[in-house]
């Protein structure tokens, strides 16, 4: 019984923090902050000359402390049932509980990786200006969702180039 209890507990935490890391979709240009929505936003065109595939680095330190925070709750919860079950002193629950803390934190954290960063897929676009300025931009996103030709360039914040993808049809849909 108690290892049946011990394999549910640990099935459990592996599936809640599966998908505890991040894809860096929140770094996208087409993804907006809640400030920044119904605001004003300079809008200018852009013409991309060059585009080439890129990694981008985005934390993953959140999702990380989340999953080791999840698993060592989860992890307490099953040490203390699993005790529950063998004893009535509430001083061998505690420490099960306890225990239990300490190897779902460890679980949590091998499962969403214990990396503070992680790498996503990007593009790395080079394009000018109405004025004649060339400028290169990393975004996170498919090297398909973008082409050579004019786009659009948001910016909400100085220095800030969003360019949007400029070929919604050029990726074939993810499976």
């Amino acid at each position: 019984m108690q290892k049946k209890l011990l394999a549910t507990a640990v099935l459990t935490v592996t599936l809640a923090l599966a998908g505890c890391t991040t894809d860096g979709n929140r770094y996208r240009s087409d993804v907006y902050r809640a400030n920044q929505v119904n605001q004003a936003q300079e809008v200018r065109t852009v013409e991309i000359i060059a585009l080439n595939p890129a990694q981008v680095e985005v934390s993953n330190r959140d999702q990380s402390n989340r999953a080791k925070m999840a698993g060592a709750v989860l992890g307490a919860i099953a040490g203390s049932l699993i005790a529950s079950q063998h004893t009535d002193h509430d001083s061998s629950r505690i420490a099960s509980g306890v225990g239990g803390a300490a190897i779902g934190g460890m679980i949590g954290d091998s499962v969403a990786g214990n990396s503070s960063s992680k790498f996503v897929n990007g593009v790395q676009l080079v394009y000018r200006t109405p004025q004649g300025k060339i400028y290169q931009s990393a975004q996170v996103g498919r090297l398909c969702e973008f082409r050579t030709g004019t786009a659009l360039m948001v910016s909400s914040e100085y220095g800030e180039t969003r360019i949007q993808p400029n070929n919604p049809y050029g990726c074939k849909p993810m499976k």
